[in-house]
């Protein structure tokens, strides 16, 4: 799927930026960037819908779900970048984000519940999955029938 390796992609770049050791505990901040083509690729999947399938002139409905089927595989694609984050673009990063969240005031159980392969799992599938749902109602206007 395009977006994950994109997705992939930008991981290393967040690598180079530093944003995997010393802006690891704002790393949550940093890759809300992702939603650009997030929504990008959401809005280019309804329109190849609406003229692929429906000549143009899809109902909201119609698009909305195009949209959620999308997110959902975004959505269930996450813990895989999570995974390649976690074990071969930043091993230390779990480690780092722990250290910065509890040298930031942070009690160290909540800092190693927050930052574990588990934790950010979820994170980046409940997060993908809600940003999608949210763009995808927003974006299916633009297609509803007139």
């Amino acid at each position: 799927m395009f977006y994950t390796l994109l997705n992939f992609l930008w991981l290393y770049a967040e690598k180079a930026f530093g944003w995997h050791s010393s802006g690891a505990s704002r790393y949550a901040v940093y890759s809300m960037i992702m939603v650009v083509p997030q929504v990008a690729v959401t809005y280019f999947n309804m329109r190849e819908k609406s003229e692929k399938f429906f000549d143009g002139n899809i109902e909201w409905r119609k698009a909305f779900f195009s949209g959620v089927v999308l997110s959902v595989l975004i959505a269930a694609l996450s813990p895989v970048i999570v995974y390649a984050l976690t074990e071969f673009v930043s091993p230390d990063f779990v480690t780092t984000a722990i250290e910065q969240g509890v040298g930031k005031g942070m009690e160290e159980d909540s800092a190693k519940s927050l930052y574990n392969m588990n934790s950010l799992s979820k994170q980046a599938m409940f997060g993908n999955l809600a940003t999608g749902v949210f763009w995808s109602a927003i974006l299916a206007l633009f297609f509803k029938k007139k």
